[in-house]
């Protein structure tokens, strides 16, 4: 009963659609089917858990049908029509929530029932409501179904008007096909990275060229997505700065999706920026994160361990401290439970580490067992580093002995990411062993072998500290 798919539907509904499918089922225009009504006010003060032991089959037959003896096959079918007037209320409720969408439908009618002074009442409203509303594809498409169904309507009243209306016609199409193929080239091709599929892009050069020759620059949606496509394509550094220029132009005529989509793609251009060793790009990615913060872009639910981590990390390593001590406070509670506590103790340590607290570091790692951690290698790398400052020498030797063996033991992580740590674990050998030896020409030759490593998370801290033995050994 609890899982069945009526009640599935109901718990689905927030408690104020849930008030409102009530009164839409009390309407005789949408339901005329009083048992409907009967089976929602039994059921209504059990939402939205509709417990089993007090919602059970027999109990609401009775209240449905108090005179009758109870009918399986009769309740399925209230369950039924209850559920298909769940999908139309869900249809109706969105259709009337698209403002726009739902008017040019109201112009369409009244045009076609050929109700002049209404249609052009209804028409100023449309027109108004298109200098309020955000530039979404559904705003292109209401603009050009509205430009299309006007130039039908002066087709019997304004001809004149009709023949003028010619060119926007097409000009709104344009934009409504250039903004949507847009987005979907970003898709596939995303997609096509991420899973080697080879998609058709069909006119993607022609569309490319077409908003090259044209001026598109005052369209949002054009403009915005034009430049992502183009900054994750090629990762020219021209378009981060245009995509960042255009979307402080149009941010008033963003939808709150695309305005994500925009600073994701920022946000995610600046990490690979900094993994290539441009450090500048961390302020950057600081201001991304802060803006996906302040406007309150951080999709519903549990927020991604990853993004907690690698924000407090960026923001650490640039030495804005203050932020992340309120950014751990505040958005801890919003982190799955089971990775709260490894993720948080994490953070912390990061953020320890980077102020130069390396015991108080220390005792935010030793507080966790890492061995029930999703984020083991991250532990003791940075475990390493911290005794690698505090000078733990035996700690350390040791430490490398244990991860070493933990490295061949554990199944559960990839080759590459093995591969990987070995790597780190090599390259931390070394840099102790020059430490002591205080060899500045093994210090450079280490140098240059960690620059020629892909990024890791670590790695100005190599720098760094190779930095500081190359010239305390030439002083």
């Amino acid at each position: 009963m609890k899982n069945s798919q009526i009640y599935n539907a109901l718990r689905s509904l927030t408690q104020n659609e849930f008030h409102e499918f009530g009164k839409f089922i009390n309407s005789p225009y949408f339901n005329n089917r009083s048992e409907v009504i009967r089976f929602y006010d039994a059921v209504k003060k059990h939402y939205p858990d509709f417990n089993i032991k007090k919602v059970n089959e027999e109990m609401i037959f009775s209240k449905i049908y108090p005179k009758k003896i109870f009918n399986d096959v009769l309740l399925r079918k209230v369950f039924s029509l209850t559920t298909n007037l769940v999908a139309d209320f869900l249809a109706i409720s969105s259709f009337k929530e698209n403002e726009l969408e739902y008017n040019v439908k109201i112009a369409d009618k009244l045009r076609e029932k050929k109700l002049s002074v209404m249609f052009e009442k209804r028409s100023k409203i449309i027109e108004s409501l298109f200098d309020t509303f955000p530039h979404t594809f559904a705003y292109y498409e209401s603009k050009f179904n509205f430009t299309t169904l006007k130039n039908g309507y002066f087709l019997h009243t304004d001809e004149g008007k009709m023949i003028k209306g010619f060119q926007k016609e097409i000009d709104d199409f344009m934009e409504y096909f250039l903004s949507v193929s847009l987005l979907l080239y970003i898709r596939l091709s995303e997609w096509s990275k991420a899973r080697s599929i080879k998609f058709d892009l069909k006119f993607y050069d022609e569309v490319l060229n077409h908003i090259k020759k044209y001026d598109y620059n005052n369209n949002p949606l054009i403009n915005l997505y034009y430049n992502m496509l183009m900054l994750l394509n090629t990762e020219e550094e021209k378009y981060f700065y245009e995509l960042q220029q255009g979307r402080k132009n149009f941010e008033n005529k963003l939808s709150p999706g695309d305005d994500y989509n925009a600073v994701i793609t920022l946000m995610q251009y600046c990490y690979k920026k900094v993994q290539k060793g441009d450090s500048d790009f961390r302020r950057r990615q600081f201001e991304m994160v802060n803006i996906v913060l302040d406007k309150n872009m951080l999709p519903p639910g549990n927020i991604e361990p990853y993004f907690f981590i690698n924000s407090v990390r960026n923001a650490a390593f640039i030495r804005e401290f203050e932020w992340c001590t309120n950014f751990i406070e505040k958005y801890k509670s919003r982190l799955n439970k089971e990775r709260l506590s490894e993720t948080v103790s994490f953070s912390n340590a990061l953020l320890e580490f980077c102020k130069g607290n390396y015991d108080t570091a220390l005792n935010c790692i030793s507080a966790f067992n890492t061995e029930r951690s999703t984020i083991k290698t991250e532990f003791r790398n940075i475990q390493l580093i911290i005794y690698y400052e505090l000078n733990f020498t035996d700690e350390l030797y040791s430490l490398i002995d244990s991860y070493k063996h933990f490295l061949s033991r554990d199944k559960d992580i990839a080759e590459k990411t093995k591969e990987m740590c070995s790597d780190f674990i090599k390259m931390f050998v070394k840099l102790e062993k020059i430490k002591h030896d205080e060899n500045s020409e093994a210090a450079i030759l280490l140098k240059n072998e960690v620059e020629k490593k892909p990024y890791f998370n670590m790695k100005e801290w190599f720098f760094l500290k190779l930095d500081e033995i190359i010239k305390k050994s030439r002083k």
